[in-house]
């Protein structure tokens, strides 16, 4: 979004504004629970009066760290439905379906008449699902029954845990990821085939941190991991550049195309031999930027909750902390959505699941008061 306006690298001017605005007629803006108070005012500011705006995204999720919650305020009554029998025929025009009479209010006010709740989600189900579901709503005994090492729902406890899960859980699961990434180009594939393939494995499993610093934190997550993985001869010791090292983007570089959150892989340059780029995933395959240019960026092996939003993993691991400061049920449902098939859950004791999952996130910016009394 801050390309799109054409922000500032060093200043909060934009180069799209009420008296420069975009050039579109629909704008769509995907994981806008992402998207903080002043960003999304900045964007509104941008658009044509004539234009359309589609705002994509779970209001349950982690908002910005920066002010405001505008997609969670915009969402608050969303379950409730309230529709107008109008909009109830507009929906069984385009959709061949009315909503359930439960969700009907003749009453209902303009903002909910331009709300659509995913009320079944296909994207996962059983035991993951019901999980999700029972952090959703708060219940902590639930989800904590949930946790019973079926294969899909994991819990690992004790001192010990972030060492088992470096030595153990990662190290077997990034085996086929760095299997593929040093095993080379297949006959009649391309490198840059390859590199896809290999940006594909690395993105089946990722261990997720509640937090940046401590021992429970991602930086001491991902140097427990890569001692595991050097232990084996699967990466080598202690280089700060390697084949098959994660890498994520910790800020802008618009003049390399990089952008914070961004995740790639380093592999060899098929041009220059010895040296290695690292990889990202592009519209319709992959670019490279040869590895030497990258400066804001470190290993991904472990990211933090906040970096992994937007993406999905076969199987996430989450790793909560020693003590619940700062934990909420925003984070872990974030975390536990990222997975498509398994959850693992690593901390020092239950009880810190059960209160993260218990401290709702409150952000007061004002925009849900003037929301309520705007109607």
């Amino acid at each position: 979004m801050h390309a799109l306006l054409g922000a500032g690298t060093r200043s909060r001017r934009v180069r799209h504004d009420a008296a420069h605005p975009l050039d579109v007629d629909l704008l769509v803006v995907d994981e806008a629970s992402m998207v903080h108070l002043e960003m999304m005012d900045a964007l509104l500011d941008a658009l044509p009066d004539d234009a359309r705006l589609v705002l994509l995204g779970d209001k349950d999720q982690l908002s910005s760290v920066e002010a405001g919650a505008v997609l969670g305020d915009l969402c608050a009554d969303a379950e409730r439905g309230r529709y107008r029998p109008e909009t109830a025929d507009d929906w069984e025009l385009l959709c061949g379906q009315r909503p359930p009479l439960e969700l009907l209010d003749a009453a209902g006010p303009p903002l909910a008449q331009a709300l659509v709740m995913l009320r079944r989600s296909r994207r996962f189900g059983g035991a993951l699902g019901e999980f999700a579901a029972a952090i959703r709503r708060g219940d902590a005994a639930a989800a904590q029954g949930l946790l019973d090492d079926d294969g899909v729902l994991r819990w690992c406890d004790g001192a010990h845990a972030v060492a088992a899960l470096a030595t153990d859980t990662s190290a077997a699961s990034y085996a086929s990821y760095l299997e593929c990434a040093r095993a080379g180009v297949a006959a009649g594939e391309t490198h840059e085939a390859w590199a896809a393939r290999v940006l594909a494995a690395f993105d089946r499993f990722r261990v997720l941190c509640a937090v940046h610093d401590g021992p429970w934190g991602d930086d001491a997550v991902n140097a427990a991991i890569e001692d595991a993985l050097a232990a084996r001869g699967w990466i080598a010791p202690r280089q700060p550049w390697y084949v098959g090292r994660p890498l994520i983007a910790t800020r802008n570089d618009r003049d390399l195309g990089v952008f914070n959150g961004d995740v790639g892989v380093v592999l060899p340059d098929p041009q220059r031999r010895g040296a290695l780029r690292a990889y990202f995933a592009a519209a319709g395959g992959v670019r490279s930027i040869a590895a030497a240019r990258l400066h804001a960026v470190q290993t991904a092996y472990a990211m933090t909750v906040h970096k992994s939003q937007g993406s999905e993993f076969e199987h996430a691991v989450l790793v909560l902390p020693d003590r619940a400061p700062g934990l909420s049920r925003e984070l872990v449902y974030t975390a536990v959505t990222r997975a498509r098939e398994r959850v693992s859950v690593v901390g020092a004791q239950r009880e810190t699941l059960s209160a993260a999952i218990a401290r709702r996130v409150q952000r007061a910016s004002g925009l849900r008061d003037r929301l309520e009394a705007g109607g």
